[in-house]
């Protein structure tokens, strides 16, 4: 891949880019630990609610939530357990379900008890992963998929929606980061980075069905982030090795995909969405040599890219959300650890300033 140079710059003229310069905000519990648009009806009372859970000092959960998008954010309040890479999904009657890496590399989970409700204790499904993300059947039967000690992808689903569990079982290959989409059947698919920093994929012969095999789509690429297009299919993300962005776009959804394409910029992690205007268009959001969050969107759905811009802060793994009104967000980790965040003043209409969350994360998941 050659790479293709983009200029970055800052917000319009006149727009406020402010960078975070934060105080270190305590845990406000006093404790010692210091999608798509369709898919947002799922939370709690149909609100546009949202919930951060994160990693404390202590190796705990902790979370923080708003119950919609008018609200004020809750205290961190702790989860309790001893966990990593925690990730967030929706059971099929709403409830959320947290799963993470434990203690020995197993797998642990705890789910809330009803939608919006309190919290089961924390429970182990065993196995050995390093690795994890998690994705809903079209039946709502959840599926887990992580990498295992022998760099292949391991999965475990549940025997019913909401229920108990299957055991772990062995999907091959030899995989780094990975990602979990659904497809326009309902298929799972998983794409990750492979031998040589090739990209792969993997998905389901139909809904819940079984795992196809390993399909090679090429480039050189570290990070990972992947989004549904409006026309065609899949749009794949990734850092090359000159640090730019590099995507690669499914031409059709029956597996044709185009040549690799540079975006420029120079970036770290990264997160991409979809924007709920009149375009449609991809929006993906990186971390810039600045540390600050700088962004790129397409004009239109399938079609050229405008400038790289600046957001400001200073951020580590930013996590980009849609919410019900159609203005993007974006959560991410502060160089105080606090969470942060910034979000649209209106659908596709400028950004608001940084705001701080408070707590203390090293790493988190956003419902």
């Amino acid at each position: 891949m050659q790479p293709r140079r983009v200029r970055l710059r800052s917000r319009g003229a006149g727009a406020r880019v402010e960078g975070i310069r934060p105080e270190r905000h305590a845990i406000a519990t006093g404790s010692p630990a210091g999608v798509e648009a369709g898919q947002q009806a799922e939370r709690s009372g149909g609100m546009d609610s949202r919930e951060v859970f994160g990693r404390g000092k202590n190796n705990a959960l902790w979370h923080t939530r708003r119950a919609e998008a008018s609200s004020d954010w809750s205290d961190w309040a702790s989860l309790d357990g001893w966990i990593d890479h925690p990730v967030v999904a929706h059971n099929a009657d709403g409830r959320l379900e947290v799963f993470a890496i434990g203690a020995g590399h197993a797998l642990w989970h705890k789910a809330q008890t009803a939608p919006g409700g309190g919290w089961n204790d924390w429970a182990s499904l065993g196995g050995w992963i390093d690795q994890l993300d998690v994705g809903r059947n079209l039946d709502g039967r959840l599926e887990v998929l992580g990498r295992g000690s022998d760099h292949a992808l391991w999965h475990k689903a549940q025997t019913t929606p909401g229920g108990g569990w299957n055991d772990w079982a062995s999907l091959g290959g030899w995989i780094s980061t990975l990602v979990v989409e659904s497809g326009d059947h309902g298929e799972l698919l998983v794409f990750a980075i492979g031998m040589q920093n090739h990209l792969v994929y993997k998905k389901q012969a139909g809904p819940g069905g079984v795992w196809g095999d390993w399909i090679g789509l090429g480039g050189w690429i570290e990070k990972l982030g992947v989004q549904r297009n409006e026309t065609s299919g899949f749009s794949v993300f990734g850092r090359g090795a000159d640090n730019a962005l590099w995507y690669k776009v499914q031409t059709d959804p029956d597996g044709d995909w185009g040549d690799w394409v540079s975006l420029g910029g120079w970036i770290d992690r990264l997160s991409v969405n979809a924007n709920a205007d009149i375009f449609g268009g991809l929006e993906v959001f990186a971390v810039g040599p600045d540390r600050a969050l700088w962004h790129i969107r397409q004009t239109m759905p399938g079609s050229d890219w405008g400038e790289w811009a600046s957001l400001g802060g200073w951020v580590a793994n930013p996590v980009s959300k849609f919410n019900l009104d159609g203005r993007l967000e974006v959560f991410a980790r502060g160089s105080d650890n606090a969470l942060w965040h910034i979000e649209m003043t209106s659908v596709c209409d400028g950004w608001n300033d940084w705001v701080c969350l408070g707590g203390w994360v090293d790493t988190f998941a956003v419902a």
